[in-house]
């Protein structure tokens, strides 16, 4: 009835130690911009049926319509604040819905940030961290979108292997037109067999991307497949859309999401047709032919 799938390199881990993924964590650094980065430079998103606007402070102020008019469009900014969050809203009547057009990604760059640690006396580990984007869907309680992320190494830390601290320079979701500045999307690396996650808060709760399946040794096999919603405080949680630990298949991946990251050579996210499978070595695949 399931399929399974390959573990990713990650499996070439030479420790079987699974790590909590509270030891690397990432704070969002781009409070304030609208529109995702180029390759080369900041750009605005833009596209023929929506536009908006990006003030030199790289805060949006919403305009009223009796006191100032867009010259360049027919289109007016809204903006709506809160502690973790900023909306920008578009007018236009047929907002996009391919992510590549929403947010016109950038194309990442290799080797930004050099990490080394010294085994002994005589060896040392070095490695060179890419910037890290990604592109999620986004589907809960009748919302739909995508969620954006431009990440950046900015440190690294050694247990039993090096793993970076992923900083977010823009993170936005965009649900019907909306753009929300999501300032406070944390990324967690996962350790040594890098089994990442990343959160946000949003309407007035957290949202968790996290992995359904794991295969042997504990490592996960695919990018974030489902969703767990709690409540403000980011603790209680509402509803466990992974069930990772659920028994019966029926109950695991009840709120699935599809992630790409983006390709370091070009920039590319391929398609994001729901190709999910559980992970071979998946314990309860194990069980369910052990029963047969």
């Amino acid at each position: 009835m399931f399929a399974a799938c390959s573990n990713d390199s990650s499996s070439n881990a030479s420790s079987e130690e699974i790590e909590s993924s509270d030891s690397e964590e990432v704070t969002s650094s781009s409070s304030e911009k609208v529109a995702p980065e180029s390759s080369s430079s900041k750009k605005d998103v833009s596209s023929s049926s929506y536009s908006k606007k990006e003030s030199s402070s790289s805060s949006v102020s919403a305009e009223s319509s009796s006191s100032k008019k867009d010259k360049s469009s027919s289109s007016h900014a809204d903006e709506e604040s809160s502690s973790s969050e900023k909306v920008v809203t578009s007018s236009a009547s047929t907002p996009p819905t391919d992510p590549i057009e929403i947010f016109n990604p950038r194309v990442p760059q290799e080797a930004v940030y050099h990490c080394e640690e010294e085994e002994s006396s005589y060896t040392k580990i070095a490695i060179d961290f890419d910037q890290q984007d990604w592109i999620c869907t986004f589907e809960y309680a009748n919302k739909k979108g995508y969620v954006y992320v431009q990440g950046t190494p900015t440190s690294c830390e050694a247990r039993f292997s090096l793993s970076p601290t992923i900083t977010a320079d823009t993170a936005l979701l965009y649900i019907d037109g909306e753009y929300v500045t999501l300032e406070d999307l944390t990324y967690n690396w996962g350790g040594n067999h890098h089994n990442d996650s990343f959160r946000f808060t949003y309407d007035g709760k957290v949202y968790e991307y996290d992995h359904s399946s794991y295969g042997w040794g504990y490592r996960k096999c695919q990018e974030m497949d489902c969703l767990k919603v709690y409540e403000a405080d980011g603790k209680t949680l509402i509803e466990d859309g992974c069930g990772e630990y659920e028994d019966d298949l029926q109950n695991v991946r009840k709120l699935p999401v599809v992630c790409r990251f983006a390709d370091i050579e070009d920039g590319s996210f391929g398609s994001f047709e729901d190709t999910f499978e559980f992970c071979n070595g998946d314990h309860r695949l194990i069980d369910e032919l052990n029963d047969e």
